[in-house]
């Protein structure tokens, strides 16, 4: 989900504004930031984006073919390979697009320290926001065996994965100097986990899990659990 390298995503595309009759599709621009990348993708990726995610959802992955996708969009299929670098950078670049907006969101909140909210209802939040869109998590679970059929997307799904549990860590230890311990990482996996576990089931049974009340448990344990770290944080001695 090369591609865009920020946060160990490997997934390359161009910024907003930079032409692609001015270059040689060799030289792609740097990388723009995902996961969570949020409005700074250049006019016509956005387009090859939106295309590939309309024809995912009507014809599947067998007809994610560059033809089609050039079609849906209005762009030459050349263009993929210049800003994603291959049909496969694309794939990946869609799977990140479908969480992007909300962790774009979520990112630019903690950049200015303003979560709103204690550091676990922040995550959680996330998670809420994402499992309010099952018709994304349809799309993703259509596209995740491909990508791991295929040993180039499955690393960059698993740097996807990685700045996914790192947007959390950040969340989750915002306010707080030095790193951040192993407890805060893996609370920031489980609940990546959760969330796409209880995605599965909500795509598999409707109805069949309360997610609100899930998530709102989950977050309890989490607060209670940081309570207890930051407690312990504060009663170490300060080194002389």
């Amino acid at each position: 989900m090369s591609a865009p390298n920020v946060n160990g995503v490997s997934t390359r595309v161009k910024r907003v504004g930079r032409s692609p009759r001015a270059r040689r599709p060799a030289k792609r621009a740097a990388a723009i930031g995902l996961p969570g990348a949020g409005p700074d993708l250049a006019p016509a990726a956005r387009r090859l984006l939106e295309g590939a995610r309309r024809v995912l959802a009507r014809s599947g992955y067998n007809g994610l073919t560059l033809e089609a996708i050039a079609q849906e969009s209005g762009e030459n299929k050349a263009l993929v390979r210049y800003y994603f670098g291959s049909k496969a950078g694309l794939v990946v670049a869609l799977v990140d697009s479908l969480v992007a907006e909300t962790l774009w969101r979520s990112r630019q909140r903690l950049a200015r320290g303003d979560l709103g909210r204690s550091p676990a209802e922040a995550v959680t939040d996330i998670s809420r926001e994402l499992l309010s869109d099952p018709a994304s998590y349809e799309l993703f679970f259509d596209l995740f065996p491909r990508l791991l059929e295929d040993p180039r997307m499955a690393e960059q799904l698993a740097d996807l994965y990685r700045g996914y549990r790192d947007h959390n860590v950040r969340a989750l230890w915002a306010g707080h100097s030095g790193e951040a311990p192993q407890l805060v990482r893996d609370l920031a996996a489980m609940t990546v986990a959760l969330t796409d576990g209880l995605a599965v089931q909500v795509l598999a049974e409707p109805g069949s899990v309360e997610v609100s009340r899930l998530l709102s448990l989950w977050n309890a344990f989490m607060e209670q659990t940081l309570a207890q770290l930051y407690e312990g944080e504060s009663e170490q001695p300060a080194s002389e």
